[in-house]
């Protein structure tokens, strides 16, 4: 039986050839490399919302949020149509989004960076910050999740949001339950790391799911309670 991550990397695989058949979506050193070109006149936009991009994000970016409901107007306002047009966000679906937007408001070269800044920091590509305590970044990219299913026989994931309290309130048991148990507990912002998120298909926060040898063994959302943690892990052990 394959494992639930040979399927991903497949469905993976998939995706990354579709968004290699569109020009406008640019590799990591392909964006970096039209920024240059470009130059100080580039219309390289964030469109991350304003406390993703206090954090870190690309030198000379203008943060134009995308959910914001005033995104038309801004755009319209700030970009120029006749100019090539930059758009980057943290993993690459809401700048596709963007992008796709932007084109049928009748702007005419719109590119997106494919992995958004994750990969971008991922491929150590250069970023600023606006915030005085802000620690290097660490993207978690699927690769990365991988490397860590294969190094680990268990591993905990939890998605969270920064908004959701029964997260808050899950993430000291779930601490506590990894520590006992010597697992791998793998925490992931299911906003920021919206792609490793549609994988799991994650619809709801908090959502907990356990990896046992690469498969997928368990699954669960909402508030759960220390007993059922435990005797989930007890079946485990037996398989």
């Amino acid at each position: 039986m394959k494992s639930l991550f040979s399927l991903i990397f497949i469905l993976l695989g998939i995706s990354v050839y579709a968004q290699t058949k569109n020009a406008y979506s640019l590799s990591v050193n392909d964006f970096d490399n039209k920024i240059k070109v470009i130059g100080p006149t580039a219309q390289l936009v964030d469109v991350r919302t304003p406390s993703e991009f206090a954090i870190a994000h690309i030198k000379r970016a203008a943060n134009i949020n995308f959910t914001d409901d005033d995104f038309e107007d801004l755009a319209k306002k700030r970009l120029d149509k006749t100019k090539p047009v930059l758009l980057y966000c943290f993993s690459g679906k809401r700048s596709a989004d963007a992008a796709a937007f932007l084109r049928t408001l009748g702007f005419k070269e719109v590119y997106d960076l494919n992995g958004g800044f994750a990969q971008w920091t991922a491929s150590s590509k250069p970023y600023v910050s606006t915030s005085t305590d802000t620690k290097p970044i660490a993207a978690l990219t699927l690769q990365n999740l991988d490397d860590i299913v294969r190094t680990n026989e268990v591993v905990l994931i939890h998605f969270y949001t920064d908004w959701c309290d029964v997260c808050k309130k899950m993430t000291p048991l779930l601490n506590k339950i990894a520590d006992e148990n010597k697992i791998k507990l793998l925490k992931v912002d299911s906003e920021k790391n919206d792609i490793i998120a549609s994988v799991f298909k994650v619809e709801e926060n908090p959502t907990y799911i356990i990896i046992k040898k690469g498969r997928r063994t368990w699954s669960a959302t909402g508030e759960i309670s220390e007993q059922e943690l435990k005797e989930v892990l007890q079946k485990l052990n037996k398989i």
